[in-house]
């Protein structure tokens, strides 16, 4: 059973329940978000499986998820990256960067959850996870924006976050 620290609106644990009672009740928790480019500029993007809980089937845009009860972010987010895709953080030819954190609403305007954003670049061999990637594909940034509402809501907007904070810092 997989269970998942719930947030105040100042991103402070006020609880911990079970994934299924926490995608229920839309409760506020951590997630980790992860841009991923290769050295030409593509960005890799997701191909959801039909079996996932939350948005099967569509195109994810970051790399990441739901982080687990006690988890260091930092360490759950290149789990993430590890489980997800085969892309080791801490590779030599891997630049993984923190890029803090954004208050990500849902649809409703009404419930959140706190997005920790990553930006990753390297050149690597990828190997997808089964369960929860259908498939891989790497496409330019303008592209990836343009997927509209066929990409997970709260993925494209911190993409879009990331893709402005790597700038600011001259990583992309």
């Amino acid at each position: 059973m997989e269970l998942v620290d719930i947030v105040s609106e100042h991103d402070e644990v006020v609880d911990t329940v079970t994934r299924a009672q926490m995608r229920k009740g839309k409760l506020a928790h951590r997630a980790c978000y992860i841009a991923f480019c290769n050295r030409e500029g593509r960005f890799l993007v997701e191909v959801r499986t039909l079996s996932k809980d939350f948005a099967p089937g569509k195109f994810d845009v970051c790399i990441g998820g739901v982080l687990q009860h006690g988890e260091d972010i930092e360490e759950g987010s290149k789990r993430e990256l590890l489980e997800e895709v085969g892309i080791d953080a801490d590779n030599d030819n891997v630049v993984f960067e923190a890029l803090g954190k954004k208050q990500i609403f849902y649809a409703d305007k009404k419930h959140f959850l706190y997005a920790y954003l990553y930006f990753a670049k390297g050149d690597v061999i990828t190997s997808r996870q089964k369960e929860e990637v259908s498939g891989i594909m790497y496409l330019d940034k303008e592209d990836v924006l343009s997927l509209g509402n066929n990409a997970t809501a709260d993925a494209l907007e911190a993409f879009s976050e990331i893709l402005s904070r790597a700038s600011e810092r001259n990583l992309i």
